[in-house]
């Protein structure tokens, strides 16, 4: 049995096909050069089913989309922002620092078929309806309160620091507006994304950054090391605990707090027990189990503060 010896010289399993096995438990919706029509198909269909339920979440919350301003914070691909932009909105915003739906390259092509197989071919918009810009969430460009709601879905483990983007985003809605927040947390068993899975289960949860590069160098040479550390470095190591703290602090009013479990995280646990004795200090049984934190939140009633519109240009048509 191979072992890896931590700093402490305790000794952890190496569990050779283990990062294979998660990398496979769950098909991609990121569009690849070698994808055929049908995985494009099914990609297109789970990302609007996904936009289709968060519709129904703001609905639940009393936020039909008629006739509001949405901004959608690290919107990635803009499938979101394109789907729900079939509703009578009066403007959807996606910012993110880089937009593969408008980039010249193998990427951008790739992103724009998927935005098609969706049903978002060119001219499918009103126009003006649906802008997108390049921007740091740290630092919005548009006038405290100009947004009805603002969402920010599977980014937030993303951006650093996140206190000063998610007081941002307090500041860009306006007083009584809704913020959604979709979180993936790092300490679940797919948490540190799949660049940072490997051979160890929960690695990720287990060994200090240090300890990681090291056993990455030595077993995937150190140029593999640097570039999976450099990975891990920018997201943000928070336990359920610690991301609660963060989200009270924004000093809104949490209408729902909402935690996932993942049943991939109960096989694995199960069969690698031995994973809860050597876990980094602070992090828990619950910190592997949850694969997902949803917040709702209220913005604070604001007065003597006049919205106006956004200020991002629109970008151009995603071609199909």
């Amino acid at each position: 049995m191979r072992e890896f010896i931590r700093d402490d010289d305790s000794r952890l399993r190496v569990v050779g096909g283990f990062r294979q096995f998660l990398l496979d438990y769950r098909q991609p919706t990121t569009p690849r050069a070698t994808w055929t029509e049908a995985e494009y198909a099914a990609a297109a269909t789970k990302k609007r089913s996904r936009a289709e339920r968060l519709l129904e979440s703001f609905r639940h919350w009393s936020v039909p989309l008629d006739g509001v301003a949405l901004l959608d914070v690290a919107c990635g691909d803009g499938s979101n922002v394109l789907v729900l932009g079939e509703q009578p909105a009066r403007i959807l915003v996606g910012i993110d620092l880089e937009l593969p739906l408008f980039t010249p390259n193998g990427r951008g092509e790739q992103a724009r078929r998927l935005a098609a197989t969706m049903g978002q071919a060119s001219g499918a918009l009103p126009p003006g309806t649906t802008q997108f810009a390049r921007m740091n969430a740290t630092s919005l460009g548009f006038a405290t309160g100009t947004f009805d709601v603002l969402m920010s879905r599977s980014a937030t483990e993303h951006i650093r620091p996140i206190e000063p983007a998610l007081q941002e985003m307090v500041r860009v809605v306006k007083g009584g507006g809704l913020i959604h927040l979709s979180i993936d947390p790092y300490y679940w068993v797919r948490g540190c994304h799949k660049r940072g899975i490997v051979d160890i289960p929960w690695a990720h949860a287990r060994l200090t950054l240090s300890e990681y590069d090291r056993f990455v160098a030595t077993h995937e040479g150190e140029r593999v090391a640097a570039r999976r550390y450099k990975r891990l470095d920018t997201l943000n190591r928070f336990t359920v605990a610690e991301w609660r703290q963060v989200i009270d602090q924004m000093g809104c009013e949490v209408l729902e707090w909402r935690q996932s479990y993942s049943t991939l995280g109960d096989q694995v646990l199960a069969r690698y027990p031995d994973v809860l004795a050597t876990l980094l200090p602070g992090v828990t049984r619950e910190d592997l189990l949850c694969e997902r934190i949803k917040v709702w939140l209220r913005n604070r009633p604001r007065a003597n503060v006049t919205p106006r519109a956004p200020t991002c240009a629109p970008a151009p048509r995603a071609r199909s």
